[in-house]
Order: C-alpha cells, then sequence, then structure tokens
C-alpha cells in the first residue's frame, strides 16, 4: 500500500519593519531577552544600527516560541545546532521543534520559521536585499564587485542593455536565493557562491554540476514605509527564502499577490515587537504577531 507523505509543515514569514530611530533604552530591553552569548556579541558591534538589527534578529525565535507555545516554560526550549552548523530551537515535545532562519538589511529585520518534527523544519533559510543601488556607486560597477559569485549561466541573466533596475532585481534575487539556501543547510559565511548555479528562466539550480532536488524557494518583494528625518520613505527589499521539503523536485513560487501573501508573510513594525516584550503572553494559536 502506497504510503502518504506527510504534510509539510507551513512555512511563516515575519518582516520586522525598523520604521524609526530606536532609543537606547528599547535597545537595552530587546537585549535583556536574548542569550548570553548574543548579548556580549552585540555589546561588541560598534555600529550601534546593525548592533539593533542583531539583537532584533536574535529575539525573534525567542518571540515565536512565547506566544505560540506558551504551554511550554521557556525553561524547556533549547536553542541547538545541527553538525553543519545549522541554529533550531528543540523542546520536548518532538512535534514542536523550532526551525527558523534570519536576515536583515538597512530598514527590515525577516525571520522566516517552522513547527514541526526536526527533519521537517531545521533546513530553512532566508535572505533579504534592498533593491537600491550604495550612494554614489553606478550600477555596473555595483554587480561588477559580486561577479566572483556567479556562474556564465547567471552573469549572462545581467545583460548590461537590459535597465539598470532590471539588472539589479535579478542580481538580488541571485544572491538572495544562494544565501537563503546557503543558510538553510548552516553552511559558513565563506562558502563558495559560484558552486550554485542558478537557471531562473528554467527553475532549475544546480550544486558542483548535480541538479538540486527536494527544495521549495520562495520569493517576494517587501515594501516598506519609514521615517528618515521626519520623512517617510519607501523602501523596496527583495527576499528568497529556502526549505527543504524532500520532494523529487525542487519548485520555485513568485509571490505576487498581496492577498495570497498575506497567508503566510506578515508585517509587524518596532512598536510591535517592543510591546510584546512588556505584555503577556498569548495563547491563541492564530496570533501571527508578537
Amino acid at each position: 500500500m502506497e504510503q502518504t507523505r506527510p504534510r509539510e509543515p507551513p512555512l511563516t514569514v515575519w518582516i520586522v519593519t525598523l520604521n524609526r530611530q530606536v532609543h537606547r533604552e528599547e535597545c537595552a530591553l530587546c537585549t535583556r531577552y536574548i542569550d548570553p552569548d548574543s548579548q556580549e556579541k552585540a555589546n561588541r558591534l560598534t555600529d550601534r544600527s546593525e548592533a539593533f538589527r542583531y539583537v532584533m534578529a536574535r529575539l525573534l525565535p525567542a518571540l515565536v516560541m512565547r506566544n505560540r507555545h506558551c504551554d511550554l516554560p521557556p525553561s524547556q526550549w533549547h536553542y541547538s545546532v545541527t553538525r553543519s552548523g545549522k541554529d533550531y530551537i528543540d523542546s520536548p515535545d518532538a512535534n514542536k521543534v523550532l526551525g527558523y532562519s534570519t536576515g536583515w538589511a538597512e530598514s527590515l529585520v525577516a525571520m522566516a520559521y517552522a513547527h514541526g518534527r526536526k527533519s521537517q523544519v531545521v533546513n530553512i533559510g532566508i535572505d533579504v536585499m534592498q533593491l537600491a543601488l550604495p550612494r554614489g556607486v553606478p550600477a555596473r560597477k555595483f554587480i561588477e564587485a559580486f561577479t566572483h559569485k556567479l556562474t556564465k549561466t547567471e552573469e549572462s541573466l545581467l545583460d548590461r542593455r537590459l535597465n539598470d533596475d532590471v539588472i539589479l532585481r535579478r542580481l538580488c534575487i541571485l544572491l538572495t536565493i544562494k544565501t537563503a539556501y546557503i543558510k538553510a543547510l548552516g553552511q559558513p559565511p565563506g562558502f563558495d557562491f559560484s558552486r550554485i548555479d542558478c537557471n531562473i528562466p528554467e527553475e532549475t539550480i544546480k550544486v558542483d554540476g548535480r541538479s538540486l532536488g527536494g527544495w521549495e524557494f520562495r520569493l517576494f518583494k517587501a515594501n516598506l514605509g519609514v521615517v528618515r528625518k521626519g520623512l517617510l520613505i519607501e523602501e523596496t527589499y527583495q527576499c528568497s527564502t529556502a526549505v527543504y521539503r524532500g520532494w523529487d523536485e525542487t519548485r520555485f513560487i513568485w509571490e505576487e499577490d498581496e492577498k495570497e501573501m498575506a497567508n503566510w508573510v506578515h508585517f509587524i513594525t518596532t512598536d510591535t515587537v517592543l510591546g510584546s516584550l512588556t505584555s503577556p503572553p498569548r495563547t491563541d494559536s492564530k496570533s501571527v504577531t508578537p
């Protein structure tokens, strides 16, 4: 008799908009809720904006456990690492392991996560890049800085005759897919990106020349409104997630419908996170925000 494949745990993404300047006291409040090793690393970072992004990324997994599984006291959660270096949160209930990944850039901190058995949720990755060029850097120079991470197939997608905005979006798609995949495996930052060959038009990926199977890649854009010096500024980010599903093939999901995306991507702000730290944990399992 043919066995039914277990249902894949649904993927959820939180997008935190760092929509305003954070006060030192607020950063200190968030820091108190992360583990001691992360606290020490955050204190060593000299760039306070980068330090807060790091603290927020370390805080989000704890907020998920706090709000989704209030029946499990924090003392029963254990931050664990696989042999390959992939972070996850273990729990006494084998069906409540939290697989997660975080990423950040400028005004955005993101987390992708799923609950389930370890084998179903541990290999999750997310990466984000702002769809904007650094000030004063021409598009061509910016792209050239990343060519060592691209294959010949990928370079052919960045035809110099295309509009700069199109080339930038394609580059960010390629880099975020690769980074999300590397994060999902728990590989170190020094992993050779050129070993991964993404053929976006054909929606295939090869690693070391072999076709990659069993993975799900989701791609979407996040549009944010942030206040800078009293002015509301719009920023756009390319986001990509990678999840190992165990299928025979690899699938790409291009999420462009806002209503569909709202089923699994949830936008919150710095104030939402800060408010959650001073309020009781939620017991409603349908809650999707801290």
